[in-house]
């Protein structure tokens, strides 16, 4: 099996790639990029990886297969641009553009080079996650009508630098962060939203922002799915998905916290919701597959996008999901601040057959 030249940039969130990627069978980390000398020293030192450059421009010219990036939002397009240019596939963090014209760029450059790009929308790699799509493929759900996701987490710290100066998650509308809720909404059941209508509250714990968006999606086969976000309360840190169908039902609970309860109509005589052992890992995987620093998510992610390049194959989350997943969470800002509900363009019909 060839083995794959791989790089990382940004090297905070991105050192949990490294760590995988180095564990992982067929994949070389040939170098890695971060702004911060001493961070990418320590990094290049205890992992032991060859090359330590300032900027993508530098990693690229390592000869890479393909690129993680793990900068911030801002930044995600514009490096996932250069590496695709320079004919190096991509692997992306969320979300997958700050803006609407990002979005429009992102997928004329993916067109324009071939390579391959998928998002690492890592919750959707979740065990239960998992388990709720292969149900809904099987018929288990019948047809979906409604499904809801809430993502809470106050993250105070990470709006300023240790000097105090905002960062970029200091003016992020919450629901511009929604590929965690919405990307696994959409990954279980398909389908995708045409339409928002979003709601703010005030701003009590940091004026830049509103503590928390609410944002109703009307989708193309007639259903509706809900989204909240907040990253500003005085509440416990969670996920919740629930999805209701025609023929069952499925409420997660808080991810972590609680089992999931099921609900299905072909369960004679049931009198309470049957729950079920399911949580985020996957059993069975290797010790090295919980490296990622989410469970075992990243590792099914990155298998599943090595899959794709090796058998030249779609990825899982291409580029017209990775729109999709982000996309919605932008048009729902604006339509939170003009107040009405706005129309959201359907990328996916530029997907090639």
């Amino acid at each position: 099996m060839e083995t794959l030249r791989v790089g990382v940039i940004g090297l905070r969130r991105g050192l949990g790639f490294v760590r995988l990627l180095q564990a992982m069978e067929g994949t070389d980390v040939v170098g890695v990029a971060d702004q911060d000398e001493a961070r990418r020293e320590q990094v290049c030192r205890e992992h032991g990886v060859p090359l330590g450059c300032a900027t993508l421009g530098e990693l690229l010219r390592a000869g890479l297969d393909f690129v993680v990036i793990a900068t911030p939002l801002p930044l995600h397009v514009t490096h996932a641009i250069e590496a695709l240019e320079a004919g190096v596939h991509v692997l992306s963090e969320v979300p997958a553009a700050g803006t609407v014209e990002e979005c429009e760029r992102l997928v004329a450059a993916v067109e324009r080079s071939g390579r391959h790009y998928m998002l690492a929308e890592n919750c959707c790699y979740w065990a239960i996650a998992d388990a709720a799509r292969a149900m809904y493929a099987r018929g288990d759900f019948g047809e979906l009508f409604y499904r809801e996701a809430e993502y809470i987490h106050h993250i105070p710290e990470a709006r300023r630098d240790a000097a105090g100066r905002p960062t970029w998650r200091a003016s992020m509308e919450p629901i511009v962060y929604c590929t965690h809720s919405l990307g696994p909404l959409l990954w279980i059941g398909g389908g995708y939203p045409t339409a928002v209508s979003c709601y703010s509250t005030g701003a009590h714990f940091d004026a830049t922002v509103p503590d928390l968006q609410v944002a109703i999606f009307q989708m193309d086969d007639g259903g509706v799915v809900r989204v909240t976000c907040s990253f500003a309360n005085a509440h416990w840190q969670g996920h919740r998905f629930a999805l209701y169908g025609s023929r069952a039902s499925l409420d997660t609970g808080w991810i972590g916290r609680e089992e999931p309860r099921y609900w299905s109509t072909a369960i004679p005589h049931l009198q309470q919701p049957v729950r079920l052992p399911i949580g985020t890992d996957v059993p069975n995987l290797p010790a090295a597959a919980r490296l990622g620093g989410h469970g075992t998510a990243e590792w099914q992610m990155v298998t599943a996008f090595v899959r794709s390049l090796r058998e030249g194959t779609r990825p899982p989350i291409d580029v017209y999901d990775a729109v999709m997943f982000s996309l919605p969470g932008l048009i729902g800002r604006d339509s939170a601040a003009e107040g009405r509900s706005l129309p959201i363009p359907q990328y996916q019909q530029r997907r090639p057959a």
